[in-house]
């Protein structure tokens, strides 16, 4: 069995999708997999090791790099195809694809749903977790049952040492986000909590490094994106924005305190959303601000069972 897999990003929606795709890689490990990633992106699905063939999507490179990109995928025959982003460009790479049988998100916009079949439901009204949207795949490729937990595995680096010497058992914070009203504007007050108050190491985790972290090991920008999950799985606890890191943390099992202000945790939180590793805390106002500090370091507190 040959699959492409049409998943190029954003970084937590590919975590959702090999989440998936690794239930029917475990189930019939010898069906290759091919997948469509954004470039820049590629180094996470390197890290889990059972992906056998990338197409790097460049985006930047316009007409020219996605025709090209077009006949690198007609080169293989495939005998499943699922657009698993559900958007024009994406349709149309399933659409010419060589593939005996052509599937995607019943949900997909800009027309995307006239070139494939559609898996799942339609409405993007209902309150559906985002990888919800995405087991009924499984179905389709004759997977009827997987784990509930959909864990995902990363190998320690290549060389064999962990990243940035991070120490097993720290607390690692993600303070940043994309989007700028999902960042909560207090980590710097609780970095200087955690430092006070726990034993733990504080490790400051990102893509934008600065001097505003004192005391603490910062390895924003010096982690490459495929070492980052095995340096999360070390962690005794992560606290994140909705972001990517989140949902890498949820997939490999870690204590998660998840903050919440203009997205909704039933839709894009920790999954399954009643693991007990998991606190999500979110703002009735949906204005992520409005989040306290003391209840973030409550949330802490539960996370260790201990007093401070």
């Amino acid at each position: 069995m040959k699959i492409l897999v049409i998943k190029p990003s954003s970084l937590g929606d590919v975590i959702h999708a090999l989440r998936v795709m690794r239930q029917y890689k475990l189930a019939y490990p010898a069906a290759q997999i091919h997948w469509v990633i954004k470039a820049g992106l590629e180094g996470i699905l390197e890290s889990v090791q059972w992906i056998d063939r990338l197409y790097i999507y460049k985006r930047s490179g316009g007409l020219i790099e996605y025709f090209k990109l077009i006949l690198k995928i007609r080169k293989f025959e495939y005998d499943y195809c699922l657009d698993l982003q559900g958007l024009l460009r994406s349709a149309l790479l399933a659409g010419f694809s060589k593939s005996r049988n052509k599937f995607g998100r019943a949900d997909g916009r800009e027309l995307s749903t006239l070139f494939y079949k559609s898996v799942g439901e339609s409405s993007r009204k209902k309150q559906i977790h985002a990888i919800d949207r995405l087991l009924p795949f499984l179905g389709i490729l004759g997977l009827q049952k997987h784990e509930e937990n959909l864990p995902l595995e990363f190998p320690p680096p290549e060389t064999k040492k962990k990243p940035n010497k991070i120490p097993s058992g720290c607390i690692m914070i993600f303070p940043e986000s994309r989007r700028s009203e999902k960042v909560w504007p207090y980590f710097l007050e609780l970095a200087d909590w955690i430092k006070q108050n726990c034993q733990q190491p504080l490790v400051i985790a990102g893509n934008y490094p600065d001097n505003s972290y004192k005391n603490c090991i910062d390895i924003r920008g010096s982690t490459k994106l495929r070492d980052l999950p095995f340096a999360i799985s070390q962690a005794s606890l992560v606290i994140s924005n909705d972001s990517a890191p989140l949902h890498i943390a949820s997939a490999v099992g870690a204590k998660i305190i998840a903050l919440f202000g203009p997205t909704e945790p039933e839709r894009y939180g920790p999954y399954p959303s009643m693991m007990n590793k998991t606190s999500c805390v979110r703002s009735t106002s949906y204005k992520i601000e409005d989040i306290e500090f003391t209840t973030v370091k409550n949330a802490i507190q539960r996370v260790f069972n201990s007093e401070f």
